[in-house]
């Protein structure tokens, strides 16, 4: 029909502004070219170092992730004030230098415990005495990178707050390719793991110089020259602090699976759950990349617009629906043959459970994320900390008994019991919060149900004919839920 809006596009502009769809297309271009990559070079580097020294590197790439909550939300602060505007020029460069200095320093301190603490991380993971000091020896080259990985997100924050999305994923992009074309350029002339942390080092230093000039760049009042406001240091922290907690404890939760695999199982037990539990990750940052988007969009609604910011979070939920729900049951279906596809018979034996079960969790874990860009984009960061503060004891609880009970399955079973406790409270506070959000909670229950429903039955059937079957059920379906987004988008444009 001529004038139409084209499907994508119409999911894409939910936000209402055509900026918002072509941040969305942005961030899933970032996010798709490093997970093909990965497809391809995990199993180059998992062959080439074995399934103990694999699973330290995966324990590195986990470090580097988890140091990031050092920023003490800095990052998310700047981009909420910088996006909901009225600020001058003497005040952004005041409060952009002010945040990066902070974080800075904090990563130094970081960078400095992690390198003191080398040695007793690996004693934890009682490794071999040659294998323990070259992984000693690698987590002291990674301490180095640790205050560029902790401030780059304050340099982000200030290009996503104006919407400059296609110039974060410029950078971000060619950083995450370094993540495994580092390791596989480094096999070539050695297979021990301190070369090829120091890759992962110099390119998250190097991601930082980046950010760095296109910040200068874009905003020239930065060019002034770094200054410190101490006057600007309790605004700051008092947003970032609860998001610094939720920071914090996040990370714990999804990674602390691995650890406590390592400690009760083994090394080469992490390698094999990493593997599965990376494909889910990655895939994962498809929610990720609509969330990014969200952000700015809902910290610019002006705080009585109730039913605006009922819309994006709709919008969100839309998005989970579309763009993951069918990832997730194409993974329940296949997730033994494509385990052995891509990396062998053993990672399949050992993972395809774990992977239909994280399958699920990937669907309610994208929701969560939604509820909670949300309610730390309306002030309220602390409801999603609190949370996070609620969950981690019981966590930890149900994962270690899961694991001793099932091993490998049960670290899957706790996860996904953890982030579906997770998303339901984050909607019940969003419905707190902003009452007009009530209908978005209900849809969201509705797509968890559906997901259930789904993994559930593909995992069931008994031979890849009837798992085909059911997949064609829910492609339809799939496009009838499609054609009702679009048609309740026409008919609130």
């Amino acid at each position: 029909m001529s004038g139409a809006p084209s499907p994508l596009r119409a999911l894409l502009q939910a936000a209402g502004r055509r900026s918002n769809g072509r941040g969305v297309l942005f961030n899933l271009a970032g996010v798709a070219a490093p997970a093909l990559l990965a497809l391809v070079c995990i199993p180059r580097i998992a062959g080439a170092l074995g399934a103990e020294r694999f699973g330290i590197l995966a324990l590195a790439w986990t470090t580097v992730g988890y140091v990031v909550f050092l920023h003490l939300g800095l990052g998310r602060a700047v981009a909420r004030g910088t996006a909901a505007g009225g600020k001058g020029d003497d005040e952004v460069r005041a409060t952009v230098w002010t945040a990066l200095l902070m974080t800075l320093a904090l990563g130094c301190a970081g960078g400095a415990l992690l390198f003191v603490l080398a040695s007793a991380l690996v004693r934890v993971l009682d490794l071999p005495a040659a294998v323990a000091d070259e992984c000693a020896a690698a987590f002291r080259v990674l301490a180095c990178a640790v205050p560029f990985t902790v401030a780059t997100p304050v340099l982000t924050g200030v290009l996503e707050a104006r919407r400059r999305f296609g110039l974060v994923n410029a950078v971000t992009v060619p950083s995450a390719l370094v993540t495994y074309l580092g390791p596989v350029a480094a096999l070539s002339f050695t297979h021990t793991l301190v070369p090829l942390v120091a890759v992962l080092a110099v390119g998250r230093v190097l991601s930082w110089a980046a950010f760095l000039v296109l910040c200068l760049r874009e905003v020239p009042e930065l060019r002034g020259g770094p200054t410190f406001h101490g006057r600007l240091a309790r605004p700051l922290l008092s947003y970032g602090g609860w998001t610094t907690v939720s920071a914090l404890v996040s990370p714990l939760l999804v990674y602390m699976d691995r650890f406590v695999i390592g400690a009760a199982v083994s090394a080469a037990a992490v390698a094999y759950y990493a593997t599965a539990q990376e494909v889910v990750l990655r895939i994962g940052l498809v929610s990720g990349a609509v969330v990014g988007v969200l952000f700015p969009a809902f910290a610019s609604v002006p705080e009585h617009d109730g039913r605006r910011v009922a819309h994006l979070l709709e919008s969100g939920v839309d998005a989970v629906l579309v763009l993951v729900l069918p990832l997730a049951l194409i993974l329940a279906a296949a997730a033994e043959p494509l385990l052995r596809l891509w990396m062998g018979g053993d990672y399949a034996v050992q993972g395809a459970h774990v992977l239909a079960w994280l399958s699920f969790g990937l669907v309610v874990n994208g929701l969560a994320k939604v509820a909670s860009t949300m309610l730390q984009a309306v002030g309220r960061p602390d409801l999603t900390a609190r949370l996070h503060l609620m969950e981690l004891p019981g966590f930890v609880v149900v994962l270690v008994v899961l694991v001793w009970a099932w091993g490998l399955e049960g670290a899957a079973v706790a996860w996904v019991v953890r982030v579906t406790a997770d998303a339901a409270g984050l909607f019940w506070f969003a419905w707190r919060r902003v009452p007009e959000t009530r209908s978005a909670a209900m849809h969201a229950a509705w797509v968890t149900a559906c997901a259930a429903a789904g993994v559930g039955a593909l995992r069931l059937a008994g031979s890849p004919l009837a798992r085909a079957a059911l997949l064609a059920v829910a492609a339809v379906a799939l496009l009838w839920a499609f054609g009702r987004i679009l048609h309740r988008r026409a008919a609130t444009s």
